[in-house]
């Protein structure tokens, strides 16, 4: 049996919890600004207690479900491997020599 008031209101999924509120307006303000629809929560009553840790001091951004892939490679985005730190040899161009 389904208890949701409205069937046709789409499923809210958490994507990101963080006790820091500036940060969960940053990353809900990126996903907005590619066109995935998210929101912030944060349990009632929390903030005007002051409490920031344990799961009351739980800040949440919210995408539908059906936007949850999409926001997480928005959010966490895989980047190329990084450079090693050994810099002893460079190398441009092609490895043969040319000193013919």
């Amino acid at each position: 049996m389904n208890k949701r008031k409205n069937p046709d209101s789409p499923i809210w999924m958490v994507v990101l919890t963080t006790y820091n509120i500036h940060e969960a307006h940053i990353i809900a303000g990126k996903l907005q600004s590619e066109d995935i629809p998210a929101m912030v929560h944060q349990q009632a009553g929390a903030n005007a207690m002051g409490i920031t840790v344990g799961a009351i001091g739980e800040i949440n951004v919210l995408v539908r479900e059906s936007d949850y892939e999409t926001a997480l490679a928005v959010i966490e985005p895989e980047y190329p491997d990084e450079l090693s730190d050994n810099v002893d040899r460079t190398i441009f161009g092609d490895l043969e020599d040319d000193d013919e």
